[in-house]
Parts: structure tokens; C-alpha cells; sequence
């Protein structure tokens, strides 16, 4: 902890990444305080966060190779109040593939296990669903897995790389391709691209 802080000390200026639906918004921020007492640190503000900040108050850095991620606590126009930095636990930064939340207007729909569901997010090499019951999921295994996108059905192998209680009596479930069809992988590429371009269209909005 002591080598980071000494570091964003050293740097005064760092580079940090917030997430809006899953797409980095990139920004410089300024250090203008750090409160050993209160493990706080005062920052300069960028309106490019605000939007981010709506949805999760964490920002992201890397130093020396590792993740760290800072909670915002509070900010106004000119500055804002985060926690110390902490290793993050899931390192978004180092993903390959940028994963999206499935919007409600156009979902995604998954069947697996006779069990019919909504996408909660999807990425060109996995997918991931919220469940309420596991009795049939173990992780490590391989499922077979119907997927509907932009109206069309694949099947498709898919192995069960973790299971996280997101609430009582609630999981996501995330399942990382292991066959997947060009055509497939064209549609999901497509229905990423279009979800991107919403986002910025909807992150430049808010800029202005």
C-alpha cells in the first residue's frame, strides 16, 4: 500500500478507467490531498465520470502491472473524495474481450439445462446468466447451450468458469465458450459493436 500511495505522491497525475455498461471511460485526474487519518484521497473531478459514477462509484489504474481499484465517496464539480487504492479482485482492465450488459430491448435469451433465461452479459467468448438455483451446475463442466441473438439460434459448448451470490437465493454464472460457430461469434460481435456505439452515442450526450 506504502509504494502505491508513495507513487501517486510521485506521479501527482494519474490515468484511471471508470465503467459505463461495461465500456472504459478514460481520464487523467489530479491528486490534490491524501488523508492518512481517514485513508481518503482528494482528487480533481472530470465531468466524463459522472455518467460511470451513476452506475459504480470504482475507478481502475494499473501499477506496475497490477490492478488497483479506488471507491468514489463523494464528488462535486470540482473534486472528489475516494478510498486508498486496493488490489482489484475482478481486474477489468486486463480482460481481452470487451463484455456488454444485455439491454432489456433487445435481449439475449439462453437455454441450458432446460432452463430458459435472459443474458445478463456477453462477451465474443462468454456469457453470463443470473439464476436462483444451482442444484444443476457444477463448476468446471461443460454445458450445452442454446443461444437466441438477433433473432437467430446456435448451439454451442460452453464450460462453467464461476458462479458468484450476487444476492439471497441469487448467482451469476459465468460460462466461457469452448466451440463457437464464425457465425456465432459474427453475431455477438455485431450485437457488441451496436451496444458500443449506443453507449457513446449516450456517454457523448452526457458530456454535453
Amino acid at each position: 500500500m506504502a509504494s502505491v500511495l508513495e507513487w501517486i505522491k510521485e506521479k501527482k497525475q494519474i490515468e484511471v478507467y471508470a465503467f459505463y455498461e461495461e465500456i472504459p471511460i478514460k481520464v487523467k485526474i489530479e491528486l490534490h490531498e491524501i488523508d492518512y487519518e481517514k485513508e481518503q484521497i482528494v482528487w480533481s473531478f472530470d465531468k466524463k465520470l459522472e455518467i460511470a459514477l451513476s452506475q459504480s462509484g470504482e475507478l481502475y489504474f494499473d501499477y506496475n502491472g497490477t490492478i488497483y481499484v479506488m471507491n468514489v465517496i463523494i464528488y462535486n464539480k470540482d473534486e472528489m473524495v475516494t478510498t486508498f487504492p486496493t488490489i482489484a479482485v475482478e481486474p477489468k482492465l486486463k480482460r481481452k474481450y470487451i463484455r456488454v450488459h444485455v439491454d432489456e430491448e433487445n435481449p439475449i435469451y439462453i437455454k441450458i439445462n432446460d432452463i430458459e433465461t435472459k443474458a445478463w452479459d456477453i462477451s465474443e467468448k462468454g456469457v453470463g446468466v443470473i439464476l436462483n438455483n444451482l442444484d444443476s451446475f457444477e463448476l468446471g463442466r461443460d454445458y450445452e447451450m442454446f443461444i437466441k441473438i438477433n433473432g437467430k439460434e446456435f448451439k454451442v459448448l460452453a464450460e462453467l468458469v464461476y458462479i458468484k451470490e450476487i444476492g439471497k437465493g441469487s448467482y451469476k454464472l459465468g460460462f466461457k465458450f469452448k466451440k463457437v460457430s464464425p457465425v456465432l461469434e459474427d453475431e455477438i460481435f455485431q450485437y457488441i459493436l451496436k451496444k458500443q456505439k449506443d453507449i457513446l452515442k449516450k456517454i457523448s450526450l452526457f458530456r454535453d
